[in-house]
């Protein structure tokens, strides 16, 4: 009878510890997911910086790339960035950085990665240029998981000719198909 009990409690234990580490990777693996649906459009503060900054900067043609997006596709955001300004703007922009990125409303899940850890030289856009960007940065992963038409506000961090840090915001939709 005393060999039956340690049997049981041996397996007693086995199974609150295959649970327990069952459940600490699970939640290691959530943790590592943001529901974009839960982040809001626009908000305040970027509504200010779009008012500030619209005599400087405007994004046009902002797209996803792929254009056809089907759940679960993996996709970037594509703009055009054009300087209204007199003065050159200055953004990051490379293999490792963009200076774009983009807020969902719903029907897009942002996961985020080891990405690189490369700096981009600044590229600078002249007045009355334009150059068509993609983002997000590296280490940051834009995925569809449900279908629909989706809202989202398109943001672009740059540098007036000034130094000053500004942010331009641009609200887009799109739709994912089944």
């Amino acid at each position: 009878m005393q060999p039956r009990i340690k049997l049981t409690q041996l397996c007693v234990v086995s199974i609150t510890i295959s649970g327990l580490l069952l459940f600490s990777v699970l939640a290691m693996s959530l943790s590592q997911i943001q529901y974009a649906f839960s982040q809001s459009a626009i908000n305040s503060t970027a509504s200010k910086a779009n008012e500030n900054s619209s005599k400087e900067v405007d994004l046009i043609n902002i797209h996803t790339s792929p254009s056809k997006l089907k759940v679960p596709s993996k996709f970037e955001v594509g703009a055009t960035v054009v300087n209204k300004s007199p003065g050159t703007l200055t953004f990051s922009a490379g293999v490792c950085d963009s200076p774009l990125s983009a807020k969902f409303l719903n029907n897009v899940v942002i996961r985020y990665t080891q990405g690189c850890t490369t700096s981009s030289p600044p590229f600078h856009l002249k007045p009355g240029d334009q150059v068509t960007i993609a983002g997000p940065s590296s280490g940051t992963i834009y995925q569809a998981f449900a279908q629909g038409q989706t809202k989202a506000t398109a943001i672009l961090n740059y540098q007036s000719e000034n130094g000053h840090a500004a942010t331009f915001t641009k609200p887009f939709e799109f739709t994912i198909n089944p």
